[in-house]
């Protein structure tokens, strides 16, 4: 519950919890070894890139990070966020996505199942809006399909 509740709402006391009991080192190594060298979990600070989460949802669609099972309840929750303002908004197609918001800082990073073709978008902000991500998607939709 608390796993789909991380993914679904953006629970972040879920994720909280997640990230006590795997370890901010323990997942911060676990993200190197799969390539993601610009993400870390540390107690005072999380980070990544728009680069490092299009290449884990790359690998997540691919089926290179999870077993079948995994892949698919993950991707499950994903295409179940309730905040479907931005990217969902967008796209022509089902998106799966995960956003998150502190303060001024707005993000989607999604996995578009698009009638063209499945791509993976993410978008990083500080002081946009869920129309502007959602804008910037039918932009780029409108550009793939040209």
């Amino acid at each position: 519950k608390c796993f789909d509740d991380m993914i679904v709402k953006s629970d972040n006391a879920c994720a909280e919890a997640l990230l006590n009991k795997i370890g901010y080192a323990t997942l911060t190594n676990e993200l190197h070894a799969i390539g993601l060298n610009s993400s870390s979990f540390v107690k005072s600070y999380i980070q990544s890139t728009a680069a490092d989460e299009s290449t884990f949802l790359g690998a997540l669609y691919s089926g290179q990070l999870l077993s079948p099972s995994s892949t698919s309840t993950l991707i499950s929750a994903m295409k179940r966020n309730i905040y479907r303002q931005d990217i969902p908004a967008g796209a022509s197609g089902t998106v799966a996505d995960k956003v998150g918001f502190l303060n001024a800082l707005l993000h989607d990073a999604s996995i578009v199942y698009s009638p063209s073709g499945t791509y993976v978008l993410v978008v990083m902000t500080d002081g946009s809006s869920w129309g502007t991500i959602a804008d910037l998607t039918r932009a780029i939709e409108s550009w793939r399909s040209s």
